[in-house]
């Protein structure tokens, strides 16, 4: 049974978005809303994150015990979190109690209290969080590489640094909140089992009124760094590099996807192959497609020995360029067919993760994708059309980031 979409626009510039699945007992909501850390005034690194936190802390006029103890008696999971662009609140409840879900989560975007003694110990969460990251050398190799990679403030870490959140107030995450929560810009994405004209009526009720708030455009300012290296006694060396790809919404994404799954799809990838299986030169290798409205990157990781590390890059690099001559055998482009239709059928059967893919549908292509229609997407791949984006694209040039006892050597010409 193929769900139905709904979609519509309020006066205010938010959106409500939603999938009907009347055979599931489940309702979730996944609302976005556009203050994300590229927001934060100077400064201030950590802010939108500290704000979000502090949206959990009572809202509605409920403390904060009370506030998430409502949401538990309902039998609502819920998460926040802050990306570059964008505070996300995500939520799973039963369908029969998606009314009061739905007014509390509206109050925590909208009115939360921010109460001033609980500043601390969201504070000292954030704090955690930023002094984690020294223990997991491979997660901060490749926040340095976005660092470099992405123009600013998009390669800015969204958690900030000890320093700014240490001297961060309630009046900042005040001011914060009442600059750049609003509605312009804004989705509200339903999926599950609802009746949508309830579902439309009542957010026009709870949203309606919310004022437009004008923001200043974030102007991109391109990297002009190549490479980043920590140096360190470690007998480990962790590799980041990245080059440039075109964003999900762009109509040739699927072309450039088919050549990441290629390199790093699952045991079977050329990544895991080649570096880690053939050649034992590293104990993890990886690649992601990483994107944002405008530009997008293709991150890879390998950790390995200081021995192995440049020939581990030599041969990652090759892997890469192999993309442009090489072209995926049939059985590679079966597994990577396979793969992806697997995720979406399992993505259709959880509300949490449609909820999910219709706010990403939205945000980049401004419609929402049907399962069929995306199937086909999938299924129109071929191995010629893989080769022959990446043979358009020319030679790729890269950024790269390492964590290691000695340099790594890539060929200037390589670096962008």
């Amino acid at each position: 049974m193929e769900a139905k979409n709904r979609i519509e626009v309020f006066d205010n510039g938010l959106a409500l978005i939603a999938e009907e699945a009347p055979w599931s007992e489940a309702i979730s909501f996944a609302i976005r809303t556009p203050a994300g850390s590229i927001y934060n005034p100077p400064g201030k690194a950590g802010l939108a994150s500290l704000t979000c936190e502090m949206t959990t802390r009572g809202a509605g006029g409920l403390g904060n015990r009370e506030f998430l103890e409502t949401l538990e008696n309902l039998g609502v999971e819920s998460s926040e979190s802050t990306s570059q662009s964008y505070m996300s609140i995500g939520a799973v409840g039963l369908a029969e109690h998606w009314e009061r879900s739905l007014e509390l989560l509206t109050a925590q975007l909208r009115d939360p209290i921010f109460p001033e003694d609980e500043l601390e110990s969201c504070r000292q969460i954030q704090l955690q969080e930023i002094a984690a990251i020294e223990d997991e050398p491979a997660r901060k190799t490749l926040i340095e590489l976005g660092r470099i990679f992405y123009p600013d403030p998009f390669g800015r870490p969204s958690f900030g640094d000890v320093e700014s959140v240490n001297a961060l107030t309630i009046d900042d995450v005040r001011d914060f909140h009442r600059r750049f929560f609003r509605p312009n810009g804004t989705v509200v994405a339903v999926s599950g089992r609802f009746d949508w004209e309830r579902v439309r009526d009542k957010v026009a009720a709870l949203f309606g009124d919310w004022k437009p708030v004008e923001t200043a455009e974030i102007v991109p300012v391109a990297s002009t760094t190549s490479t980043a290296r920590r140096e360190t006694d470690s007998a480990q060396t962790h590799i980041g590099l990245a080059f440039e790809t075109i964003p999900f919404g762009d109509p040739e994404y699927h072309r450039a996807w088919g050549g990441v799954e290629v390199l790093s799809g699952g045991m079977s990838s050329r990544l895991f192959s080649e570096v880690r299986e053939k050649r034992g030169l590293c104990y993890s290798v990886f690649a992601s497609y990483n994107t944002h409205r405008n530009f997008g990157g293709v991150f890879c990781y390998c950790g390995t020995t200081a021995e192995r590390a440049q020939e581990s890059l030599d041969v990652i690099v090759g892997e890469i360029d192999r993309l442009r001559v090489d072209p995926p055998t049939e059985s590679e482009m079966e597994r990577m067919k396979i793969r992806a239709k697997s995720g979406l059928v399992m993505q259709r059967e959880s509300t949490t993760a449609r909820a999910g893919a219709i706010v990403r549908d939205w945000t980049y292509l401004g419609k929402i994708r049907s399962f069929d229609e995306t199937m086909a997407s999938i299924d129109a791949l071929t191995s010629k059309s893989i080769t022959e984006y990446y043979e358009a694209r020319g030679e790729l040039k890269f950024r790269l980031a390492t964590s290691g006892q000695s340099p790594l050597k890539l060929d200037e010409a390589r670096l962008f």
